[in-house]
């Protein structure tokens, strides 16, 4: 089980014995549990935990609680670690026996589950949470009988990414199902559509729209600006299980502990590469830089291909996304985010003081790297963006290109692509051993601050319709590959389709998807467009690599201060 899976077990247990005391008219105080629970979820999210705070989560008298927590020390369930020289100040931490025996205990739960929902090989396969129908095959969508007298149209804002596309190609079967007339305005600018949104959300008026779809990145700009309506109060009324959905999906659409979108899209940036033509040359897949460059080298004189590579290396957005997420792959976020451990940092920030990360170790590394990379890429390559690198690598003309998930279907549903059947997928390649990961990307479907009250409850039956795991298979039966639930990627008719979908659960389930490379500032935008420009000047313009850190350094700061 990794952290998330062990996270929501917890939560779970707490639930069910919060109920039991709240049923059962009893005056025990479930102490031990109060205090394990407490202690294992402050040891993976690598926060300080105090005796007072452990008595205060115990829920017992002071002087009661101060014994039951040295009788803990005693048994060895917990451990005590000096926090000063002088060793009057302690920290307490569970004990590596008491981890264990508290996740096998979590795992049994977790089996009983399983077993019970039918699940009789009990295996990794399944994911606490998942919704029933993971494993089955997923019907058609049904047709919806909308109650709703007074409202008979969605206004629908929204990007011409793949599913997106998909809606408005098929608009007469979704108005069909749905019951209701949908206003569609597709976007494809990413600049105009935030500032459509912005702009919508700071009228007077009342929202032209009732649904926004919002790329996650700009959550913390639209929540900052009042645009977006939290949600947490309404997903349970209306039926939407978001342990189906992929943590790293719900976490990027939350802001401050709220909810503020539904993934529609959960597409990690991945690294694609050709099976044929590194077997050709008996190559393993590169899953460090250095392993990255070497197939370069190996591939540059292949006369199958014209580059080794392409990546999105456009000055602006696209060359400064490649560069935060390489120095993500080197250790470090773009900002001075908590360290947890392992993969992992913390996105609350409510007690740090943000500094931008550009003169880091991690920051030159990923600079020089990118800059070798150029060697073994396009002659064209400053002027790839997204699509650009994608369409090259469909079209046979590199080996390997890192990008988006959503855009394998440009080979994936592409017969005539040289690389149709014939690609592998792999998190973005580590500079640091422990970061062979990848960012999550996508939109989440949102709701707008000034849409009007009553008409709350039928955009949020809506939103759960576009998020259902019946209509997310039909978006991929139709060419997006795209997938944040659960049950939709263990449909076998949808592994069938590409070996996508199996690999990025697996990365999801091995914590390899991470939220904090591009942590959602509220400058976020502003940010990435001036370090976009300056890296530019290194990369293709040869401009000192100190002298261009500084200058990232200073403009990011300028937005945090």
């Amino acid at each position: 089980m990794n952290r998330n899976e062990i996270t929501t077990l917890l939560k779970f247990v707490d639930k069910t014995r919060l109920l039991f005391n709240r049923s059962i008219s009893i005056k025990t105080i479930d102490a031990d549990w109060n205090i394990f629970s407490y202690v294992i979820i402050n040891h993976l999210d690598n926060k300080i935990t105090t005796t007072t705070s452990i008595i205060q989560a115990s829920g017992l008298p002071f002087a009661t609680g101060l014994r039951r927590v040295k009788k803990l020390i005693q048994e060895k369930k917990l451990i005590q670690r000096s926090k000063t020289k002088s060793g009057k100040s302690f920290s307490i931490h569970p004990s590596n026996n008491l981890i264990k025996e508290f996740t096998d205990y979590l795992l049994s739960i977790k089996k009983e589950v399983a077993l019970n929902l039918g699940y009789s090989d009990f295996n990794d396969n399944y994911f606490f949470g998942t919704s029933l129908s993971a494993g089955n095959i997923i019907p058609a969508p049904n047709v919806i009988i909308n109650q709703n007298k007074k409202y008979k149209k969605i206004n629908f804002l929204a990007n011409d990414n793949p599913t997106f596309k998909v809606i408005d190609k098929n608009i007469d079967f979704f108005e069909y199902i749905l019951d209701c007339e949908i206003e569609l305005i597709i976007e494809g600018d990413l600049k105009k559509l935030l500032n459509v949104i912005i702009k919508n959300s700071s009228s007077n008026k009342k929202s032209k729209f009732d649904i926004v779809a919002f790329n996650i990145p700009w959550i913390g700009q639209l929540t900052k600006l009042n645009c977006l309506l939290p949600l947490n109060n309404f997903v349970k009324d209306v039926g939407i299980n978001l342990n189906d959905f992929h943590y790293s999906g719900v976490r990027s659409s939350s802001f401050n502990k709220k909810l503020y979108g539904i993934p529609i899209e959960a597409i990690p940036d991945l690294l694609f590469y050709r099976t044929d033509i590194f077997q050709k040359y008996a190559l393993s897949p590169p899953k460090t830089f250095q392993d990255l460059l070497h197939a370069c080298e190996v591939l540059k004189g292949d006369k199958q291909i014209e580059s080794p590579i392409s990546w999105p290396a456009k000055k602006g957005q696209p060359l400064a996304t490649s560069f935060i997420l390489a120095m993500a792959n080197y250790g470090k976020p773009y900002v001075n985010l908590r360290y947890i451990g392992k993969n992992i940092y913390d996105l609350d920030v409510e007690k740090i003081l943000l500094k931008a990360n550009f003169l880091s170790d991690a920051s030159f590394e990923a600079a020089k790297m990118l800059k070798k990379l150029t060697l073994y890429s396009p002659n064209e390559l400053s002027a790839h963006s997204n699509d650009e690198c994608v369409e090259y690598y469909s079209q046979g003309k590199s080996a390997m290109a890192m990008n988006w998930s959503s855009r394998a279907h440009l080979f994936e549903l592409n017969e005539a692509s040289p690389a149709y059947k014939k690609t592998g997928y792999l998190p973005r390649p580590a500079g640091n051993s422990s970061f062979q990961v990848s960012p999550i990307g996508g939109f989440s479907l949102g709701i707008p601050s000034n849409i009007s009250p009553e008409k709350i409850p039928f955009v949020m039956k809506n939103i759960r319709n576009f998020v259902s795991p019946e209509f997310i298979k039909y978006y991929i039966e139709h060419g997006s590959l795209s997938s944040p639930v659960f049950s939709v990627v263990n449909d076998p008719e949808v592994r069938a389709l590409s070996p996508i979908f199996n690999e990025i659960d697996k990365m999801e389930k091995e914590e390899k998807i991470i939220e904090w490379a591009r942590y959602p500032l509220p400058t976020y935008s502003n940010i990435i467009e001036e370090v976009g420009h300056k890296i530019y000047e290194y990369i293709f313009l040869n401009k000192d690599l100190e002298t261009t850190l500084k200058s990232c350094q200073q403009s990011a700061q300028k937005y945090l201060n």
